[in-house]
Formats: C-alpha cells, sequence, structure tokens
C-alpha cells in the first residue's frame, strides 16, 4: 500500500539505507502531485484556495506523459522521459517521500544542427523528510540513468534566490552555464534563473558527450 506524506508522519529513526529508488506507478501519481504541490508553495496564502486545482492539473499532466511514453505508446519514441519517486517504509506501508523527473529534451537554437541533452526537473522532497539526503539519492539516481542512456552531462534550472538549492547542486558538482531572468508581474523585479550542467564521471571514454 502506499500512502501520502500528508497524511502520515513517520514516527521511526530515518534510516536512508531503508530507502527505495524506482520509477513511480500509476497509482502513485497523486502521493507525487502532492509532494511537488507542497514543495512549491502552491498551498500557501492565497494560493491555497487554488490547491487542489494545482494539484489535479500537476497529477494529469504527469500522467499523460507517463502514457506518451511508455514504450507500447510510441515504439518509435527515442528521447526517454523517467519519473523516479523515494519510498520509505512505515509501519507495514510505503510512503512517497520524493520525486524527480529526467528526460532528454532537444535544443533548436544555440548549435547548427538539433542537440540533445539530458534535463532533470520536479525535484522535490516531502517536508518531514527534507535535509536527511533524499534529494542527493534521487540526483545520483539520474546520474545512473543519463549514463545508461549515453550521456556524460545532467542539465538543470534553480531560481537564483533558491540558496538551498543552489547550495546542493553546487556540492554535487553543478556548474552555472547560463543565468536568465523570467517574467514577473512586478516590473521592478526581475527574478533570476540558473541554467546549470554536470559533467558526469565515466570509466567509458567513448561515451557520448551532449
Amino acid at each position: 500500500m502506499i500512502v501520502d506524506t500528508a497524511n502520515i508522519v513517520s514516527t521511526l529513526a530515518f534510516d536512508a539505507d531503508r530507502m527505495e529508488i524506482r520509477a513511480v506507478r500509476e497509482e502513485e501519481i497523486h502521493c507525487v502531485a502532492d509532494i511537488i504541490t507542497r514543495s512549491f508553495h502552491f498551498d500557501r496564502g492565497w494560493m491555497a484556495w487554488f490547491t487542489p486545482l494545482f494539484k489535479l492539473g500537476i497529477a494529469e499532466d504527469l500522467r499523460h506523459r507517463l502514457r506518451s511514453n511508455a514504450p507500447s505508446a510510441n515504439p518509435h519514441k527515442s528521447q526517454p522521459q523517467v519519473c523516479s519517486i523515494a519510498v520509505y517504509p512505515d509501519l507495514q506501508q510505503q510512503q512517497v517521500i520524493g520525486t524527480i523527473e529526467v528526460g532528454v529534451r532537444t535544443a533548436h537554437y544555440r548549435y547548427p544542427a538539433p542537440h540533445r541533452y539530458v534535463y532533470i526537473s520536479n525535484l522535490a522532497v516531502g517536508r518531514d523528510f527534507r535535509r536527511r539526503g533524499v534529494a542527493q539519492q534521487l540526483l545520483k539516481d539520474c546520474e545512473q540513468l543519463a549514463q545508461s542512456w549515453g550521456y556524460s552531462e545532467l542539465h538543470l534550472h534553480v531560481m537564483g534566490d533558491n540558496e538551498r538549492g543552489r547550495n546542493l547542486y553546487e556540492k554535487l558538482g553543478y556548474e552555472v552555464v547560463t543565468t536568465e531572468y523570467v517574467w514577473s508581474i512586478l516590473p521592478w523585479r526581475r527574478p533570476e534563473r540558473l541554467f546549470l550542467c554536470k559533467q558526469l564521471q565515466s570509466s567509458d571514454p567513448e561515451s557520448q558527450v551532449c
């Protein structure tokens, strides 16, 4: 049985060795949507009124992506996309305590030809399990996936004012490639978004560099 971290808080001492990272199943999508909704503050302030709608939209978007990326749905698709979750046993049940997505994207600008690269998104950890190494393990799992696909770099975005996230990525070897400014409803505020890259270590000299 899968339970939601918003409803049950672990009363046991957290043991990272008991945590499992695997691909999400369709019946677990609602748990993933809840963690993402709460992690990106869609349940606070005036936006709390729209939390159910945010959660529903996130769940349906993820469900659509998983179905469209299934091998049976598109056997000729060459760009993989995976949503992974971290689950933790608690009182004979399993809690979804974190999630991350990784996939291959194609850039049609800045390069003379379409350029493929591996991109991480939607990294989120349940509030009761933060700062316990869950995000770090999810990111390391993405590194293994990228290498299994034949890539030697990982990319992601982080907001410039997300100090905790920036510190984590810097600790794991990510470096800033570019700084972008995103649209804001406040004309005097232009939030910056950083595009990061990490070079993966590989024992195979023939591995692809994206």
